[in-house]
């Protein structure tokens, strides 16, 4: 499991979510893309934040104010997006959660076999 396979799978939830809305008009649309698009910076900001952290020498200052920065923009973001934007709570909900539906995804896909479930397999 790796970082860009999370996000690959998050863009292509995002996809098929927004497709579903279009066709169902269950979900507000931009409110999903918005909330997707949330996350997905997100979560590249945040592994770029890491890659600084782990990387030898002084880095980790660096990755300190933009950890700082990111946590007060996105705080901003989303007060400027739910007081002046119209945006369906709902679906803006749906759209956020898709990055966690993304990571679940790819945890059990490279989820390892145990030998408890290769037992449990053989005698059923």
């Amino acid at each position: 499991m790796n970082l860009e396979r999370i996000e690959f799978a998050h863009v292509g939830l995002l996809g098929v979510v927004a497709l579903v809305a279009v066709a169902t008009g269950w979900l507000s649309v931009g409110s999903v893309l918005l909330g997707g698009a949330v996350m997905g910076l997100n979560f590249r900001l945040l592994k770029e934040i890491v890659r600084r952290v782990l990387r030898p020498g002084r880095g980790w200052y660096i990755a300190l104010g933009l950890f700082v920065a990111k946590f007060g923009l996105f705080l901003g973001l989303l007060a400027l997006v739910f007081w002046r934007v119209p945006v369906d709570g709902l679906s803006f909900a749906v759209g956020i959660t898709l990055l966690l539906a993304a990571c679940v995804i790819e945890a059990l896909r490279f989820a390892p076999v145990t030998a408890t479930a290769i037992s449990e397999e053989g005698t059923a």
